[in-house]
Protein backbone atom coordinates (compact mmCIF):
# COMPACT_ATOMS: atom_id res chain seq x y z
CA UNK A 1 0.00 0.00 0.00
CA UNK A 2 1.56 3.42 -1.12
CA UNK A 3 0.57 6.48 1.00
CA UNK A 4 0.03 8.58 -1.90
CA UNK A 5 -2.94 5.76 -2.23
CA UNK A 6 -4.39 6.79 0.56
CA UNK A 7 -3.74 11.20 -0.31
CA UNK A 8 -5.46 10.67 -3.31
CA UNK A 9 -8.55 8.51 -1.58
CA UNK A 10 -8.36 11.43 0.96
CA UNK A 11 -8.60 14.25 -1.89
CA UNK A 12 -11.53 11.93 -3.40
CA UNK A 13 -13.10 11.89 -0.12
CA UNK A 14 -12.94 15.80 0.30
CA UNK A 15 -14.00 16.98 -3.03
CA UNK A 16 -16.66 13.87 -3.93
CA UNK A 17 -14.59 13.80 -7.31
CA UNK A 18 -12.16 11.85 -9.21
CA UNK A 19 -11.60 14.58 -11.68
CA UNK A 20 -11.52 17.48 -9.46
CA UNK A 21 -9.16 15.45 -6.75
CA UNK A 22 -6.81 15.13 -9.90
CA UNK A 23 -6.90 18.49 -10.72
CA UNK A 24 -6.19 19.82 -7.13
CA UNK A 25 -3.13 17.01 -7.02
CA UNK A 26 -1.97 17.75 -10.58
CA UNK A 27 -2.34 14.77 -12.16
CA UNK A 28 -4.54 12.79 -14.65
CA UNK A 29 -7.78 11.52 -14.26
CA UNK A 30 -6.49 8.16 -15.16
CA UNK A 31 -3.75 7.82 -12.71
CA UNK A 32 -6.12 8.73 -9.93
CA UNK A 33 -8.15 5.81 -11.00
CA UNK A 34 -5.26 3.54 -11.42
CA UNK A 35 -4.42 4.39 -8.02
CA UNK A 36 -7.99 3.70 -6.56
CA UNK A 37 -8.31 0.68 -8.44
CA UNK A 38 -4.55 -0.58 -7.20
CA UNK A 39 -5.61 0.58 -3.45
CA UNK A 40 -8.96 -1.83 -3.60
CA UNK A 41 -6.44 -4.54 -4.92
CA UNK A 42 -4.36 -4.40 -2.08
CA UNK A 43 -7.57 -4.37 0.60
CA UNK A 44 -9.62 -6.68 -1.37
CA UNK A 45 -12.62 -4.92 -0.80
CA UNK A 46 -14.26 -2.14 -3.39
CA UNK A 47 -14.07 1.36 -1.73
CA UNK A 48 -16.27 2.79 -4.75
CA UNK A 49 -19.63 2.72 -6.17
CA UNK A 50 -18.88 2.25 -9.83
CA UNK A 51 -22.46 2.03 -10.81
CA UNK A 52 -22.93 5.92 -10.24
CA UNK A 53 -21.53 8.49 -12.79
CA UNK A 54 -18.93 9.26 -11.11
CA UNK A 55 -18.02 7.35 -8.62
CA UNK A 56 -19.06 7.45 -5.07
CA UNK A 57 -17.50 5.86 -2.11
CA UNK A 58 -18.89 2.97 -0.63
CA UNK A 59 -19.53 3.29 3.49
CA UNK A 60 -16.26 1.33 3.92
CA UNK A 61 -14.58 3.51 1.50
CA UNK A 62 -15.69 6.58 3.39
CA UNK A 63 -14.28 4.22 6.47
CA UNK A 64 -10.95 3.72 4.51
CA UNK A 65 -10.78 7.57 4.02
CA UNK A 66 -11.39 8.69 7.90
CA UNK A 67 -8.59 6.00 8.88
CA UNK A 68 -6.49 7.27 6.36
CA UNK A 69 -5.99 10.48 7.84
CA UNK A 70 -4.43 8.62 10.93
CA UNK A 71 -1.79 6.67 8.45
CA UNK A 72 -1.26 10.25 6.75
CA UNK A 73 -0.80 11.96 9.76
CA UNK A 74 1.68 9.48 11.65
CA UNK A 75 3.80 9.85 8.22
CA UNK A 76 3.87 13.55 9.00
CA UNK A 77 4.90 13.11 12.51
CA UNK A 78 7.78 10.80 11.87
CA UNK A 79 8.96 12.89 8.72
CA UNK A 80 8.85 16.10 11.21
CA UNK A 81 10.90 14.27 13.83
CA UNK A 82 13.77 13.64 11.24
CA UNK A 83 13.45 16.41 8.56
CA UNK A 84 15.83 19.67 8.81
CA UNK A 85 13.85 21.48 11.79
CA UNK A 86 13.02 18.52 13.73
CA UNK A 87 13.25 18.76 17.24
CA UNK A 88 15.99 16.63 19.21
CA UNK A 89 15.32 13.11 18.98
CA UNK A 90 16.93 10.10 19.74
CA UNK A 91 18.70 8.23 22.78
CA UNK A 92 22.61 10.24 23.72
CA UNK A 93 24.98 9.29 25.78
CA UNK A 94 26.36 12.53 28.87
CA UNK A 95 29.37 12.68 30.51
CA UNK A 96 29.68 14.64 34.11
CA UNK A 97 32.33 14.79 36.27
CA UNK A 98 31.57 13.58 39.16
CA UNK A 99 31.51 16.83 41.20
CA UNK A 100 29.00 18.09 38.55
CA UNK A 101 26.33 15.76 39.39
CA UNK A 102 25.05 16.95 42.38
CA UNK A 103 24.79 20.48 40.65
CA UNK A 104 23.30 20.19 37.51
CA UNK A 105 21.70 16.47 36.87
CA UNK A 106 18.92 17.44 39.00
CA UNK A 107 17.61 19.98 37.50
CA UNK A 108 18.10 18.46 34.03
CA UNK A 109 16.23 15.24 35.28
CA UNK A 110 13.40 17.44 35.96
CA UNK A 111 13.34 19.74 32.88
CA UNK A 112 14.72 17.77 29.95
CA UNK A 113 11.36 15.44 29.67
CA UNK A 114 8.99 18.62 28.66
CA UNK A 115 11.37 20.67 26.73
CA UNK A 116 12.93 17.40 25.00
CA UNK A 117 10.07 15.15 24.57
CA UNK A 118 11.67 12.75 21.88
CA UNK A 119 15.18 12.33 23.47
CA UNK A 120 16.36 9.97 26.11
CA UNK A 121 19.53 10.16 27.75
CA UNK A 122 22.22 7.84 29.63
CA UNK A 123 24.48 9.41 31.60
CA UNK A 124 28.62 8.30 32.38
CA UNK A 125 30.87 9.79 34.99
CA UNK A 126 34.63 10.63 34.78
CA UNK A 127 37.59 12.35 34.75
CA UNK A 128 37.65 16.04 32.59
CA UNK A 129 40.45 14.60 30.28
CA UNK A 130 39.00 11.23 29.78
CA UNK A 131 35.30 12.34 28.91
CA UNK A 132 36.65 14.95 26.54
CA UNK A 133 38.55 12.40 24.74
CA UNK A 134 35.20 10.52 24.42
CA UNK A 135 33.35 12.95 22.84
CA UNK A 136 36.11 13.67 20.61
CA UNK A 137 36.06 9.47 19.28
CA UNK A 138 31.91 9.95 19.41
CA UNK A 139 31.93 7.41 22.04
CA UNK A 140 30.07 9.80 24.22
CA UNK A 141 27.34 12.89 22.41
CA UNK A 142 28.31 15.52 25.32
CA UNK A 143 30.04 16.08 28.92
CA UNK A 144 30.33 18.04 31.54
CA UNK A 145 33.62 19.12 32.48
CA UNK A 146 36.49 21.17 33.47
CA UNK A 147 37.69 23.56 30.75
CA UNK A 148 41.84 23.99 31.25
CA UNK A 149 42.05 25.73 27.94
CA UNK A 150 41.31 25.77 23.86
CA UNK A 151 39.07 22.93 23.02
CA UNK A 152 40.67 20.24 20.77
CA UNK A 153 40.21 20.58 17.43
CA UNK A 154 36.83 19.43 16.38
CA UNK A 155 35.08 20.31 19.78
CA UNK A 156 33.25 22.94 21.43
CA UNK A 157 33.40 24.32 25.09
CA UNK A 158 29.93 26.06 26.36
CA UNK A 159 29.78 27.88 29.68
CA UNK A 160 28.01 26.81 32.29
CA UNK A 161 29.24 27.91 35.16
CA UNK A 162 32.82 30.06 36.42
CA UNK A 163 33.50 28.77 40.14
CA UNK A 164 36.15 31.18 42.40
CA UNK A 165 38.43 28.82 43.74
CA UNK A 166 39.31 29.15 47.22
CA UNK A 167 41.86 28.46 49.54
CA UNK A 168 40.24 26.33 53.15
CA UNK A 169 41.05 24.89 56.21
CA UNK A 170 39.37 24.82 59.71
CA UNK A 171 40.65 27.61 62.44
CA UNK A 172 43.90 26.64 64.10
CA UNK A 173 45.13 24.07 61.25
CA UNK A 174 48.53 23.08 62.80
CA UNK A 175 51.33 24.01 60.07
CA UNK A 176 52.05 20.46 60.24
CA UNK A 177 48.83 19.55 58.71
CA UNK A 178 49.18 18.03 55.09
CA UNK A 179 47.75 20.25 52.09
CA UNK A 180 44.83 17.90 50.69
CA UNK A 181 45.38 18.16 47.10
CA UNK A 182 42.42 16.93 44.26
CA UNK A 183 44.54 14.58 41.53
CA UNK A 184 46.45 16.72 39.72
CA UNK A 185 46.31 14.66 36.59
CA UNK A 186 42.71 15.81 36.54
CA UNK A 187 41.35 19.30 34.92
CA UNK A 188 40.54 20.83 38.12
CA UNK A 189 43.43 19.31 39.83
CA UNK A 190 45.79 21.10 37.17
CA UNK A 191 43.63 24.52 38.44
CA UNK A 192 44.68 23.69 41.77
CA UNK A 193 48.54 22.86 41.31
CA UNK A 194 48.86 25.80 39.20
CA UNK A 195 47.13 28.25 42.39
CA UNK A 196 49.15 26.26 44.88
CA UNK A 197 52.81 28.04 43.38
CA UNK A 198 51.07 31.12 44.43
CA UNK A 199 50.29 29.94 48.05
CA UNK A 200 53.79 29.32 49.71
CA UNK A 201 52.16 28.55 52.61
CA UNK A 202 50.14 25.90 51.71
CA UNK A 203 52.90 24.11 49.45
CA UNK A 204 54.98 23.82 51.80
CA UNK A 205 52.68 21.41 53.66
CA UNK A 206 53.14 17.74 53.49
CA UNK A 207 51.15 16.80 50.48
CA UNK A 208 48.11 14.00 50.35
CA UNK A 209 46.92 13.68 46.83
CA UNK A 210 42.93 12.44 46.81
CA UNK A 211 40.53 11.88 43.86
CA UNK A 212 37.51 12.16 45.63
CA UNK A 213 35.85 15.58 46.89
CA UNK A 214 33.70 13.85 49.45
CA UNK A 215 37.23 12.19 51.41
CA UNK A 216 38.58 15.68 50.82
CA UNK A 217 35.29 17.30 52.83
CA UNK A 218 35.40 15.17 55.57
CA UNK A 219 39.04 16.07 56.17
CA UNK A 220 38.47 19.20 56.00
CA UNK A 221 35.49 19.16 58.27
CA UNK A 222 37.37 16.73 60.97
CA UNK A 223 40.57 19.70 61.20
CA UNK A 224 42.80 17.11 59.28
CA UNK A 225 44.22 19.39 56.48
CA UNK A 226 44.14 22.26 54.43
CA UNK A 227 43.13 22.32 50.65
CA UNK A 228 42.16 24.67 47.21
CA UNK A 229 38.90 23.88 45.62
CA UNK A 230 36.16 25.87 43.99
CA UNK A 231 33.72 27.60 46.76
CA UNK A 232 30.86 26.00 45.38
CA UNK A 233 32.39 22.77 46.48
CA UNK A 234 32.84 23.57 50.41
CA UNK A 235 29.05 24.82 50.94
CA UNK A 236 27.76 23.87 53.78
CA UNK A 237 31.36 23.71 55.72
CA UNK A 238 32.48 26.59 58.11
CA UNK A 239 35.79 26.98 57.71
CA UNK A 240 38.19 29.89 57.13
CA UNK A 241 38.22 30.13 53.18
CA UNK A 242 40.97 33.09 51.72
CA UNK A 243 39.49 33.62 47.71
CA UNK A 244 42.05 33.25 45.22
CA UNK A 245 41.87 34.93 41.99
CA UNK A 246 41.77 31.91 39.86
CA UNK A 247 38.69 30.16 38.57
CA UNK A 248 36.84 27.01 37.09
CA UNK A 249 35.22 26.98 34.39
CA UNK A 250 32.73 23.89 34.05
CA UNK A 251 31.54 23.39 30.04
CA UNK A 252 29.19 21.53 28.19
CA UNK A 253 31.56 19.63 25.33
CA UNK A 254 30.58 18.94 22.17
CA UNK A 255 31.42 17.57 18.59
CA UNK A 256 31.14 20.12 16.17
CA UNK A 257 28.06 19.39 13.85
CA UNK A 258 26.35 16.46 15.89
CA UNK A 259 22.86 16.86 17.01
CA UNK A 260 23.82 17.96 20.64
CA UNK A 261 26.35 20.36 19.27
CA UNK A 262 23.45 22.54 17.02
CA UNK A 263 21.33 21.78 20.36
CA UNK A 264 23.96 23.23 22.79
CA UNK A 265 22.71 25.91 23.90
CA UNK A 266 18.97 24.53 24.71
CA UNK A 267 21.46 22.12 26.38
CA UNK A 268 22.92 24.02 28.36
CA UNK A 269 20.00 26.01 29.63
CA UNK A 270 18.62 22.21 30.99
CA UNK A 271 21.97 21.72 32.72
CA UNK A 272 22.41 25.18 34.26
CA UNK A 273 19.64 27.23 33.88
Amino acid sequence: MQNRDLKTLRMIARTGSFREAADRLNMTLSAVSMQMKSLETTLGAALFDRTTRPPKLTPLGRAVADRAGDVLDAEAALRALAGPDAPLAGRFRLGLVASAGPRFLPRFLQTAPGALPYASFDFRTGLSEWLEDEVASRSLDAAVLTATGTPPGGLRHHVLARDRLVAAARPGLPETAPFLHFAPSTGIGRLIAAALVRRPDLAARPRIVLDHLMTIRACLESGAGATILPEIDLEGMEMLRDPLPDTRTLVLATAEGTALDREATRLANLLAG
